[in-house]
């Protein structure tokens, strides 16, 4: 998982919270009482259920603070930085190791001998 997709979790998860809040009226008690915990920690998080799309249309209204959009977006600009820089050294990379791995493909020394250049009848003569 990456940096960038490490932040958004993070962040979705973190308005997960007020949004329940919001999507039951206001009310931290409409849990059933055995699922109920005294402590203040983060909730488990279960994965997507049916009213998802819902739960995220919700989000639209959520105000974010500057600085997590800030934050997000400079990840973003780096990401998207570092993906430019590794596809660029990846077309390096093989502009420059296309001989070696044509090579690692012969069979024997006939295709490498074709490979190079090199004519048998040249072979036979020297």
């Amino acid at each position: 998982m990456t940096a960038i997709t490490r932040r958004l979790v993070s962040a979705i998860r973190g308005l997960a919270a007020p949004l329940a809040v919001v999507l039951s009226g206001g009310s931290r008690t409409s849990r059933r009482p055995e699922e109920q915990s005294s402590s203040t920690g983060p909730v488990e998080h279960i994965g997507a259920t049916e009213s998802f799309g819902r739960e995220l249309r919700a989000l639209r209204d959520v105000e974010v603070s500057p600085e997590l959009v800030s934050d997000i977006e400079q990840e973003l600009r780096w990401g998207q930085i570092w993906h430019d820089f590794e596809s660029s050294m990846q077309a390096e990379v093989d502009r420059i190791f296309a001989p070696a791995l044509a090579l690692a493909e012969c069979e024997d020394f006939d295709d490498l001998r074709e490979l190079i250049g090199l004519d048998s009848r040249e072979l036979a003569l020297a």
